[in-house]
């Protein structure tokens, strides 16, 4: 589970990583006394991944999806799962505007919960303009992305633009797809027309915009290490964090199809690809009594699917009849792992949402109303599962072990034992409201408020039947909820430095089908979410300072957690009820000491912790453990984090670097295992050659550090003692990027 923390930063964009510092470190704190929606951020490196935005922190666990991306102001995907929204848009070259939006204005606008993205398209222009971004790193990775746009005539106008991004990932896996790191194309086309009449003006567009991506590993980043003394992580001999394979290296299972009950043949990436075309209809309309009026349709159809390569367990080999599946020869390795294969195959989504608001300048208001109206389908979503048994090594393969494994190459009599379905539909009718208010020369608020109004329709399988399949009786799922969302935001200039700062949140969250693919009635009650704050900021012409306190808590929290046997290995899934709360104090300070030389630094203090997370996991053989994570502090967040981040520009010419530290993060739920405190380092330099090409270079993990981070596999229901008896063991778990290159060209026409 990820965690973000309450801060005032946000994050860098898939594709303008490599130019994001070209921007400098904007002044953070001068954006804070602003209130409208779509206000700049400091811009930092994504430190995951390079297909998608940085999560934004938040104090409470992040979405499966992580931050809420937007285009053209409605949700790229409706909910996260299986279509995560990495699959549905990526930032491309014709995204000409990137806002971001804070907790209150995405509980208002999108009934979300976290900070977002709200990204607009370039729909057209009145003279003939290109770009054109071209990046790669020393891995092999190739990614290109252009835009072309201009007028046609009696004001129409025309967008086309394109996105591959062909990554080999960090690390070779010989019997791969060479770019199975991430394999993704994008094509979008607008056509747009301009008009006037006498009581305004105008114009309307269409866009379509078709993806198409495969990118098997994006959830199963998992390797060895030895875990030690202290929360110190070292590599097995023979194997590099980061830069060897740790996928079965088929890249094959035999599964047992949960919509035929038949055996078949999965391939991990062809299976589990998403492909998907949008179509948005885009009014904009601006009356002369300075009414705005704007809307947006979309029609989205899609086919997607998921892999989740969920590893356990690695254990001490106990016998000498472990024996290579394929080859049948002798595995004389130390240790032997324990996968759980979890495949969502490709299934058809449909949603058609809509955005409709009408705004106002009144006075010292800025008035908007809106309306969504959002419908979703799902086919037959179904989750197959299977375990076997991996060698422990770089580009590992099955093993065989006789009385255990089954002639495909499974441990026997455990198929599907973590079986998912549902079917149905999803709707959702929202009316919200917003004012950016200038009470006063001193005073300004940011009201909102929102009523939704949330209902699904479907079916599940209900496990009790024990079933392995979904070719029996289902069960109706009829639900309705009536959500409420409200926001309060103040500003006040006590002089012409420095002033308050307030707010004062509210949003309700209810349930999704997702919440039913465990097989059994999840009772979703809706689920409230209060957050405040207070802060301080002062402007000085040698330093900017915001610093904030912040209190955030969630309840209902749900989720289906599967649990590690400590002991047997086995595994299982649990629906689990939670809380949390968290309290934090961050300070955000930028200043620019001397000529050309910026730095930027943020300090944050948090501790979130679970409520009333307790239960009793049940497994296969009979078997209980209880469980109680109350008070346990959230796996993967640190209670202290610096980041640092100076640079300097020399005419053309700009270097920078960046410095996040990380303290002690646990890495299981009973907070028996943790990782030593970390830093993850960047660096780079900009080059401008002139006013229409750029170039840039940036060094990810400057430091070259390979350790672990996030949690441990299979070991939430470890006590301390078992925990400890795990010291100078071999683990699994997530990683830290390794050392990387990355170039990028900017050219504009």
């Amino acid at each position: 589970m990820k965690i973000i923390k309450i801060s005032l930063i946000a994050f860098s964009m898939l594709g303008s990583a490599l130019s994001a510092q070209n921007k400098a470190v904007t002044d953070s704190i001068k954006t804070v006394t602003k209130t409208a929606e779509g206000n700049d951020r400091n811009v930092m490196l994504n430190a995951a991944n390079n297909t998608g935005p940085r999560e934004v922190n938040i104090g409470l666990p992040a979405g499966t999806g992580g931050t809420t991306i937007l285009e053209n102001g409605l949700p790229v995907v409706y909910i996260y799962w299986p279509e995560m929204p990495i699959k549905a848009w990526r930032s491309d070259a014709m995204i000409n505007r990137v806002n971001l939006m804070d907790l209150g204005q995405t509980a208002i606008n999108v009934g979300d919960v976290g900070f977002s993205v709200s990204s607009f398209d370039n729909l057209g222009t009145n003279e003939f303009k290109g770009r054109l971004n071209l990046s790669g790193n020393h891995f092999g990775l190739i990614k290109a992305t252009a835009n072309v746009s201009g007028p046609i005539k009696n004001g129409w106008k025309y967008s086309l633009g394109g996105y591959v991004n062909l990554d080999p990932g960090t690390y070779q896996a010989p019997t791969y797809p060479t770019f199975f790191g991430d394999d993704t194309k994008l094509f979008k086309a607008a056509i747009t027309k301009d008009y006037s009449y006498t009581g305004g003006k105008g114009s309307i567009s269409v866009l379509y915009k078709y993806m198409n991506t495969r990118s098997p590993v994006a959830l199963s980043q998992s390797h060895p290490f030895i875990y030690g003394e202290n929360g110190k992580v070292t590599e097995l001999d023979g194997f590099k964090i980061g830069r060897n394979s740790y996928l079965e290296q088929s890249g094959k299972m035999w599964m047992l199809n949960a919509k035929t009950g038949n055996m078949i043949e999965r391939d991990i990436t062809d299976d589990y690809a998403t492909e998907s075309n949008t179509i948005d209809v885009i009014g904009k309309n601006t009356f002369k009594n300075n009414y705005e009026l704007n809307y947006t349709v979309r029609l989205h159809s899609s086919t997607s699917g998921i892999f989740l390569n969920s590893v356990s367990n690695i254990v001490q080999r106990s016998s000498e009849g472990y024996t290579y599946y394929d080859t049948g020869d002798k595995y004389d390795g130390k240790y032997v792992q324990t996968n759980l294969v979890l495949g969502s195959p490709s299934v058809p989504i449909k949603a058609l949402t809509s955005l409709v608001e009408l705004r106002k300048k009144l006075r010292n208001h800025d008035i908007k109303i809106g309306l969504n109206q959002w419908n979703y389908t799902i086919d037959a979503f179904t989750t197959e599962s299977v375990n076997y048994l991996q060698s422990v090594e770089a580009n590992p393969r099955k093993l065989s072990l006789t009385g255990t494994t089954d002639s495909f190459g499974n441990i026997a009599n455990q198929y599907n034992k973590i079986m998912e379905f549902h079917d149905g539909s999803e709707n959702e009718t929202a009316l919200f409201f917003t004012d950016n208010w200038r009470v006063s020369n001193r005073l300004s608020l940011n009201l909102g408020a929102r009523f939704a109004y949330q209902n699904l329709r479907g079916s599940y399988q209900d496990k009790k039947l024990g079933l392995d399949n979904v070719l029996g009786q289902k069960t109706d799922i009829s639900d309705d909820w009536f959500r409420k969302a409200f926001m309060l935001s103040a500003v006040y200039k006590m002089t012409g430095r420095f002033g308050l700062l307030a707010e004062a949140n509210y949003n309700e969250q209810a349930g999704h089908l997702i919440a039913y693919t465990a097989g059994n009635d999840p009772n979703i009650e809706t689920s409230k979410i209060p957050e405040a704050g207070f802060g301080v900021y002062l402007n000085h012409p040698l330093f900017n300072v915001v610093s904030k306190g912040t209190y955030i808590q969630r309840d209902q929290y749900r989720a289906n957690s599967r649990f590690t046997h400590p002991v047997s290995g086995l595994l299982n899934s649990t629906p689990v009820q939670y809380d949390i709360k968290t309290m934090g104090w961050t300070t955000d300070i930028v200043s620019n000491p001397f000529k050309n030389f910026n730095i930027h630094f943020l300090v944050t203090l948090q501790s979130p912790e679970y409520k009333k997370y307790n239960g009793t996991a049940s497994f296969s053989d009979g078997s209980q453990v209880e469980f109680d994570f109350a008070q346990k502090v959230v796996t993967g967040v640190s209670k202290v984090l610096l980041e640092i981040d100076p640079s300097y520009t020399l005419n053309d010419v700009k270097i920078w670097a960046s410095a996040r530290y990380f303290s002690k993060t646990y890495a299981n739920l009973a907070n028996t295992l943790y990782f030593a405190p970390r830093w993850e380092t960047f660096a780079g330099g900009n080059y401008k050659l002139n006013d229409k090409i750029d170039f840039s270079v940036t060094v990810v993990n400057l430091l070259n550090q390979r350790g672990a981070k996030g949690t441990i596999s299979g070991t939430d229901l470890y006590t301390q003692e078992q925990a400890n008896q795990r010291i100078g063991m071999a683990m699994a778990g997530s990683y830290i990027r390794p050392f990387t290159v990355e170039f990028g060209m900017n050219l504009k026409f």
